[in-house]
């Protein structure tokens, strides 16, 4: 990923069309001003979709999470267990958004390791938060966060500002 290329987008709606050229945020910022122009329902559903911000979650982590060769790790430790997998598996998410991370799952086992809770804890914990939608399992044990679990960490982040934890 040393250099990027220019994303190009041909739309045609109707009797609208439209070239689109630049980075992907560029792009994708000039196509839903298109699509807002010519769909005006689409910026009602667009109100309605959540979208989360990398950019902001990203910034959040700061001090709380980083990267390593061998994977994310808590640098903040002293949370509940919940907050721990939220922002561990937030951080898992971010990393494979950013290509820092191949997958956006973990095990528990991995959890354990990410946050230095117990194994035991990290099982009992996942179980609850799927049961509450935070946390989905896919594959073998593996989990990943949901978007409910998404919207669970932005407040979480802004929790921990306001306690003066970053």
């Amino acid at each position: 990923m040393s250099s990027q290329s220019n994303l190009k987008v041909h739309v045609e709606f109707g009797d609208a069309k439209a070239d689109f050229e630049g980075n992907p945020d560029e792009v994708s910022k000039a196509f839903l001003t298109f699509l807002n122009k010519i769909y005006p329902a689409f910026e009602l559903a667009q109100r309605l979709t959540f979208n989360p911000d990398l950019a902001k979650l990203t910034e959040g982590l700061v001090g709380i999470l980083e990267f390593a060769p061998e994977g994310a790790f808590l640098v903040f430790t002293e949370l509940p267990a919940e907050e721990a997998i939220i922002l561990s598996l937030i951080g898992v998410y971010i990393g494979n958004r950013l290509g820092r991370i191949t997958n956006d799952a973990v095990s528990a086992n991995g959890l354990s390791k990410m946050t230095g809770k117990a194994l035991k804890t990290m099982s009992n914990q996942l179980a609850w938060m799927v049961d509450d939608g935070l946390v989905e399992r896919v594959g073998r044990g593996e989990y990943r966060i949901t978007s409910i679990g998404i919207k669970r960490s932005e407040r979480i982040l802004q929790e921990l500002r306001t306690r003066g934890k970053q």
